[in-house]
């Protein structure tokens, strides 16, 4: 479905249908696009292995590589056509002490996670050039801007994406719109479809290593 057919989609659901319209176009809009990036937090709907996203170019002496900011957990790592794992800092320090004050350079053989926002240190140090391939789940690539423009996930999850809309809309704090139980209503449905909401703190955790350490409280 287009931009355009998931507002119009909204409008028949929600009856808001005359004008002057009660949510217009240009808030609607801003919903669907939160809506497409909670249903990829919630969901893990969207996952690459190839692209300039997930082919990485370091040099030799580079301590870290940077990931995009559309990246939320990697899944897979290769250096150089080699496995490597992704090792919290926290295990890092355990079995290599030090390991950030080491000398060696070699072809790095882990990538550790949770010192540095968005980026991947590399140990050992790499000796020489390479490459840091990756598989990784995602944000959608673009916003939904235009009304051309489809939501970057699959089509069959595409009208649950008016249910976030309508749970955002019945929950504004106006006299003509609020509506606890419908926006209530609406997130249960978006929720049937996508998961419940994790916290961000709990979305680092695991991006930075959940298996190895305790979750957070919250």
């Amino acid at each position: 479905m287009t931009l355009e057919e998931l507002i119009a989609l909204y409008r028949r659901r929600a009856q808001d249908t005359e004008e002057p319209h009660l949510c217009d176009d240009d808030t609607v809009r801003l919903y669907l696009r939160e809506a497409q990036d909670e249903a990829c937090r919630r969901g893990q709907l969207l996952l690459q292995s190839t692209g300039a996203m997930c082919q990485v170019q370091f040099q030799a002496g580079a301590e870290l590589i940077q990931l995009d900011r559309r990246v939320l957990k990697v899944l897979r790592s290769y250096v150089d056509g080699s496995q490597v794992r992704v090792v919290p800092v926290d295990v890092m320090d355990l079995n290599h002490p030090n390991w950030q004050f080491d000398t060696l350079r070699d072809k790095p053989r882990v990538l550790i996670s949770g010192l540095t926002t968005d980026a991947l240190h590399l140990w050992p140090i790499p000796s020489q050039n390479g490459e840091v391939r990756l598989s990784v789940q995602r944000l959608p690539m673009k916003p939904l801007l235009v009304d051309s423009d489809k939501p970057e996930i699959r089509e069959e999850a595409h009208p649950a994406l008016v249910e976030w809309v309508m749970h955002r809309v019945y929950g504004t704090q106006d006299v003509d719109l609020y509506d606890p139980n419908r926006s209530e209503i609406a997130l249960r449905k978006f929720e049937a479809e996508f998961g419940k909401k994790s916290s961000l703190r709990n979305e680092n955790w695991v991006r930075d290593g959940a298996g190895a350490l305790p979750a957070p409280l919250a």
